[in-house]
């Protein structure tokens, strides 16, 4: 078996469907299709169960899953030790599109002063998936603001802490008194609409937080709008059509005023978590994680 052959039948596992994994890999269906074909001939198992249009991981296909991960990094990993920081290197980071956009960025710079050659994959997916693909190794790195499952085996350390807060855009109704740093009651916060995503898009939060993070359950809001799109809801309060509770980093990145809310005694924070499997037995990623954060949260 080929290496590209692994990353072939690793992309098409990852999304159980031959034309997303083609779009993502750039390479035609026929093309992973024959890969994985290959494979299955050589191990006389089968990989995948075909359902119609649908594909399936079969059991045999899932264990395979495992340990072709393990082997496509190994074999980065190996490339990288005998070519020192000059070796090519193709690492993936997952999580939360919003924590990628802001902190993904960084730690990408960061890399790449480290290894010039590298190059980079995103995978914008829930904090859940994100930890399930580290720990299957489909991702080296995940950026989370979850809690991480001891029964994992991922180290992770906290790179940032970051608070909500309720903003306004220029246009609305509020923004004059954000913009002048007056004191808003809550009662009166509460007479305009919000925009709020209808899943995580911003992270994880408590168990009586709405997805943003708001005590819907204390402070009912008016959601007018409901949103899977990170720029249509920034394009919303930006525009001043709708109040938005967001992470600070990210608030003060789209150029927005804050509100200063009085009679809400609830508040909204998150700890940003960078995740990786197994560091200190990669030697390209050892060094630069151990680097990272500000306190270090390690699982067995």
């Amino acid at each position: 078996m080929e290496i590209f052959e692994l990353r072939y039948f690793l992309g098409v596992a990852r999304d159980e469907n031959l034309h997303r994994a083609s779009e993502k890999l750039h390479v035609s269906p026929a093309a992973l299709s024959k890969a994985v074909a290959r494979l299955e001939e050589e191990l006389s198992v089968s990989l995948f169960s075909r359902e119609g249009r649908n594909i399936r991981l079969t059991d045999h296909g899932r264990l395979f899953q495992k340990r072709a991960a393990e082997i496509v990094q190994l074999e980065e990993a190996a490339r990288l030790e005998l070519a020192g920081h000059e070796g090519t290197i193709q690492i993936v980071i997952a999580g939360p599109e919003i924590l990628l956009s802001e902190m993904g960025m960084a730690h990408v710079q960061d890399l790449k002063s480290q290894f010039p050659k590298s190059k980079f994959e995103f995978h914008s997916v829930s904090d859940e998936e994100a930890l399930g693909q580290v720990s299957r190794g489909e991702a080296h790195l995940a950026i989370v603001t979850a809690d991480i499952p001891d029964q994992l085996g991922l180290t992770a350390k906290t790179v940032s802490e970051t608070h909500f807060q309720t903003v306004v855009g220029a246009g609305h109704p509020l923004y004059a008194a954000a913009k002048a740093k007056r004191v808003v009651p809550i009662e009166k916060v509460l007479e305009h609409p919000f925009v709020s995503p209808n899943h995580p898009l911003l992270g994880k939060v408590g168990l009586k937080q709405s997805l943003d993070g708001w005590r819907d359950d204390q402070f009912p809001r008016r959601v007018d709008f409901l949103t899977s799109s990170l720029k249509l809801l920034e394009e919303f309060v930006v525009q001043g059509r709708a109040i938005a509770y967001l992470p600070d980093y990210y608030a003060s990145k789209i150029g927005v005023e804050v509100l200063k809310v009085t009679g809400c005694p609830y508040s909204c924070s998150q700890k940003v978590r960078l995740v990786a499997k197994n560091p200190k037995d990669r030697h390209w990623l050892s060094h630069w994680f151990s680097a990272k954060g500000r306190s270090g949260i390690s699982s067995p």
